[in-house]
């Protein structure tokens, strides 16, 4: 293992979340809560913004079958909040997935 391999899985262990990049995207929207609805974004992130990635909320649905999407819980320059989590993050160990962060 190299020695920033070893860097990253220490601070993920650590519970420092995932360091990574937004992908090719001209906006992701960031939401201050997991549940988007009836809230305005409260920054707009744009492709290689550096960000953290803290953990994976899954999608809800309720009885009537509206929800929201699944979403990563993220720290950036300037904030925190919540994107969804379609949108591909490049790390180090390759795109952040689900599986590679702790559920919120």
């Amino acid at each position: 293992m190299s020695v920033a391999a070893a860097g990253l899985a220490t601070a993920v262990l650590a519970g420092c979340g995932v360091d990574g990049k937004i992908g090719n995207y001209d906006k992701v929207s960031v939401w201050p809560d997991a549940d988007p609805r009836g809230q305005s974004p409260i920054a707009d992130l744009t492709t290689l913004t550096p960000v953290t990635v803290e953990c994976y909320t899954p999608g809800k649905t309720d009885a009537t079958g509206f929800g929201y999407g699944a979403t990563y819980k993220i720290s950036y320059d300037g904030g925190s909040g919540y994107i969804d989590a379609s949108t591909s993050i490049m790390s180090d160990g390759g795109e952040v997935s689900p599986d590679r962060v702790p559920n919120c």
